[in-house]
């Protein structure tokens, strides 16, 4: 009898930790990346201009609980960078930060009603400011702002969609 229980505790555990959707999240947060850089481009690595490594965490935030989206945070800049080689390694540190932040400002701006279809590109840019502040300069923001201008986009575009489709599918 007490292993039925032991079972049934595990599982509702589980349910509320949300355990596969991390997995899911979490390999997600590898694979967008590591096709992006697949993609040839001359000067800026494709990570820095289209930020692949938030989007995963982005679908995290609004469809999951948020501990999943700070798992992926936490842990797919070091993994990306231990699999593949990238982010280079003196950044994995400021991207996982920035990551982090990323999250906790995108879980907060969801919960507003029209601010929710610009979450991401605003936390986007508010996480990179506040990284480059702490790590760098006000005058390096606008350089990663400028080169990260059309992952912002691309991010700015899923966010309106993801929020668009579920408005009428209600």
């Amino acid at each position: 009898m007490p292993r039925t229980t032991s079972l049934i505790i595990e599982s509702s555990l589980l349910n509320k930790v949300q355990i596969k959707e991390s997995v899911f999240v979490l390999a997600f947060s590898i694979l967008i990346p590591f096709l992006i850089h697949f993609i040839p481009v001359s000067g800026n690595p494709a990570g820095a201009v289209l930020l692949p490594i938030f989007i995963a965490p982005f679908i995290a935030v609004v469809f999951f609980r948020l501990n999943v989206a700070v798992i992926a945070a936490l842990l797919s800049p070091v993994l990306n960078y231990l699999l593949t080689g990238n982010p280079v390694y003196g950044t994995v540190g400021i991207i996982t930060l920035e990551l982090v932040l990323f999250v906790f400002i995108a879980w907060l701006l969801i919960k507003l009603k029209f601010v929710k279809y610009f979450a991401a590109p605003v936390s986007v840019i508010i996480s990179m400011f506040v990284t480059q502040l702490i790590f760098s300069s006000v005058g390096h923001f606008a350089v990663v702002l400028t080169t990260g201008l059309p992952g912002i986009i691309l991010i700015s575009l899923m966010n309106i969609l993801i929020f668009t489709l579920a408005k009428k599918s209600k």
